[in-house]
């Protein structure tokens, strides 16, 4: 598993659950702004710049998530989607859904590309 940071991988199992996490990241990230914003909490030119840029790192990690990069990138945005429970307990609960795609994804789609699934009896 040599090579460049940057060198893609060829795809499989591993990639296609990490976007779809991602994919539900851009929903959770959406929705998560019209809440915020709704809640009043902060302004609303804050509200939708950190949100705006928040779905924008997102989009840039859906471009590079075939490789290692992209991966490592992944796994630090959804850390900081974890500081999601300090603007709301709900915001962050809905956060919590992608993360655990997220870890699957990251802990399954290995094995599944390998072809160490469960066998079939």
């Amino acid at each position: 598993m040599g090579g460049s940071l940057m060198a893609r991988d060829r795809g499989g199992a591993t990639e296609a659950l990490m976007r779809v996490a991602l994919g539900i990241d851009l929903a959770i990230i959406f929705f998560g702004v019209l809440v915020v914003r709704g809640l009043g909490i902060f302004p609303d030119v804050w509200v939708w710049g950190v949100g705006g840029a928040a779905f924008v790192l997102v989009l840039g990690i859906l471009g590079v998530i075939s490789t290692r990069v992209g991966k490592w990138l992944g796994h630090l945005f959804h850390v900081l989607v974890l500081g999601l429970f300090a603007i709301d307990v709900a915001v962050g609960l809905s956060g919590l859904v992608p993360i655990g795609f997220w870890l699957f994804a990251a802990i399954r789609g290995p094995q599944l590309d390998a072809g160490a699934g469960p066998r079939q009896t």
